[in-house]
């Protein structure tokens, strides 16, 4: 067995825990239009079908790889800007204006599942994701004396030095000391 690391785990492209849920947005975030986001170094798009039903799908046309973010939501499925093939939640070619659909055309699709305010991804194998494997904080929403707060804080570092600090535990003492943070936290 050689001890070399494969150019697919190279510096460039990272490895990712892909068999995980992940929050892709927050419900709120995600309606009937496109919403582009890269997760896992890779570009998705989000949408929500007629039903309402989240979507998440790979934002690349098969035809010739323009981003369906360019696209738009048409009757809940996704219409691609450059040539016009317009794919269903699941990522299979509904129509083609140019000619037959051919059943080989897809985009890829990820399960989605909407809970606790957010709306979680599974960008691994798609017969392994289990939704029950998903957190459960109801505890934040289903509780009187929690009030919960959104919203993004954009922060010009690495993503593992704002890990470190969110789980510093020296810093609890500035949390339940601060009024504010005590407020956001917990109601009294």
């Amino acid at each position: 067995m050689s001890s070399k690391i494969s150019e697919e785990t190279t510096s460039e492209r990272p490895i990712w825990m892909r068999n995980a849920w992940y929050v892709a947005a927050f419900a709120s975030e995600v309606r009937r239009s496109i919403l582009p986001r890269k997760l896992l170094g890779e570009s998705i798009i989000l949408y929500r079908s007629e039903a309402g039903a989240p979507v998440a799908m790979q934002d690349r046309c098969p035809h010739r790889f323009a981003p369906l973010s360019r696209g738009k939501v048409v009757q809940g499925t996704l219409e691609c800007g450059y040539h016009g093939l317009t794919f269903d939640g699941s990522g299979h070619c509904v129509r083609n204006p140019h000619g037959p659909i051919l059943s080989n055309i897809a985009v890829r699709h990820y399960p989605m599942i909407e809970a606790y305010r957010a709306l979680w991804i599974w960008m691994g194998e798609p017969e392994k994701a289990d939704a029950s494997s998903i957190p459960d904080f109801s505890v934040f929403y289903d509780h009187e004396r929690f009030a919960t707060v959104s919203g993004y804080v954009r922060i010009e570092a690495n993503y593992q030095l704002v890990t470190d600090n969110l789980l510093d535990l020296t810093a609890l003492e500035c949390n339940i000391m601060c009024p504010i943070s005590r407020y956001m936290l917990y109601l009294d």
